[in-house]
């Protein structure tokens, strides 16, 4: 049966997980792209560093943001919602970046086993990036999710 989520049942979809993706456009190209995110009071909270979605969000900040949860092909929910991008920065991005840590933190591979990962926390990504990170919020205005079970 297909059908579409109530806006409770979007919001548990954006509050439970932590893989979405952004989708953007400029320059003649639209752009989708994962990310790991944190959801809270409607908006998306993000980590990245400078590149083509960086690029393209600050010239167009419009965007939309998707999440699907997949259990089989018969068996799924999916979100989209459509908002606007802005860079945090000072203390309001340290906040933002805290949530991130505090959410994502215990999803981390341990990178002592492991190749360092892309991730909001990597050691490796951050002592990096550490002058070109961006913490971001997409503010997201509109929401819709079908299903189907």
């Amino acid at each position: 049966m297909l059908g579409e989520l109530s806006l409770d049942e979007i919001e548990r979809v954006l509050e439970s997980n932590v893989i979405g993706r952004i989708g953007c456009s400029g320059d003649n190209r639209i752009y989708v792209v994962p990310v790991t995110y944190v959801y809270e009071n409607d908006s998306v909270i993000g980590h990245t560093a400078e590149g083509l979605k960086i690029e393209l969000l600050r010239k167009n900040p419009a965007c939309c943001f998707q999440v699907d949860e997949v259990q089989n092909i018969s068996s799924w929910r999916s979100i989209i919602a459509w908002g606007r991008f802005e860079e945090l920065k000072g203390e309001e991005a340290e906040k933002a970046l805290a949530k991130l840590v505090e959410k994502l933190g215990p999803l981390m591979p341990n990178e002592d086993g492991q190749l360092a990962r892309m991730g909001p926390i990597s050691s490796s990504r951050v002592s990096t990036q550490r002058y070109n990170s961006i913490v971001y919020r997409i503010r997201l205005t509109e929401k819709t999710g079908r299903y189907e079970r």
